[in-house]
């Protein structure tokens, strides 16, 4: 479904990923996991057109999207929830919600809120309530809320538990697999390889702008180099 070929990312003068190849399935919930500056961030920008790729390709259902800008894409199918939500604070709930449909005709609004409000029921009793004032995690809840507006097959989401509380970690993780099963793609990234692995049918390490492992979920987890590095296994303990 969603496919990136070679890509090269660069910041000025500095590069930032390298012939990174990564691809979405109808159906799978994929993470990218790596350490800070490893470029996760930068992987769904320059997927969702946010920051053009200096080298390689970016294919959704076989169509090129290099020509089409990043207001463009949810229009093709794919949708970003941004990192640390990103909400219009002083709007409502319901305005920051609504926004996301800009690319669907108006006559389908009223229905995609149903759907929306469908999979985030809480949501239900803050529509009038100010973005600015809800919680973290309920901030987090409207974004992704905005984002399905755009009906996506595909939803990339940026470190979608960043400065969440263990409880609203577990409620995003549900309502990302309740996402999945209403036949939504994602591809999410995210620094926990406990959590993105076990979350995701397939992963991949990043490192310095770089893949160097990809697997399904549970082969990242038991990869020795995943338990050493990232889940604090001992050598002797992955031996």
């Amino acid at each position: 479904m969603l496919r990136l070929e070679g890509i090269d990312v660069h910041y000025g003068a500095t590069q930032v990923l390298w012939s990174v190849d990564m691809h979405v399935a109808q159906g799978e919930i994929v993470a990218i996991m790596g350490p800070n500056g490893s470029g996760k961030s930068t992987v769904l920008k320059a997927a969702m057109g946010l920051k053009a790729p200096s080298g390689g390709r970016v294919r959704l259902d076989g169509r090129e999207m290099q020509s089409a800008p990043a207001t463009e894409r949810p229009r093709h199918g794919m949708a970003i929830v941004l990192e640390r939500r990103r909400l219009f604070p002083r709007m409502s709930v319901h305005e920051n919600i609504v926004l996301g449909a800009y690319a669907r005709p108006a006559r389908e609004t009223r229905g995609s809120l149903d759907w929306v409000l469908g999979l985030l029921p809480d949501l239900r009793d803050h529509l009038d309530a100010t973005a600015g004032k809800l919680s973290g995690g309920q901030q987090q809840m409207v974004a992704i809320a905005r984002g399905l507006m755009a009906r996506p097959r595909v939803l990339l989401m940026d470190e979608p538990f960043l400065g969440l509380s263990p409880a609203m970690v577990r409620t995003v993780s549900a309502i990302m697999r309740t996402i999945n099963d209403e036949g939504v793609a994602i591809l999410f990234n995210e620094q926990n390889a406990k959590l993105s692995f076990a979350l995701s049918h397939r992963g991949y390490l990043l490192e310095s702008g770089r893949v160097i492992l990809s697997g399904s979920g549970q082969e990242m987890l038991d990869h020795p180099e995943v338990k050493r590095v990232y889940l604090g296994v001992r050598e002797e303990a992955v031996r």
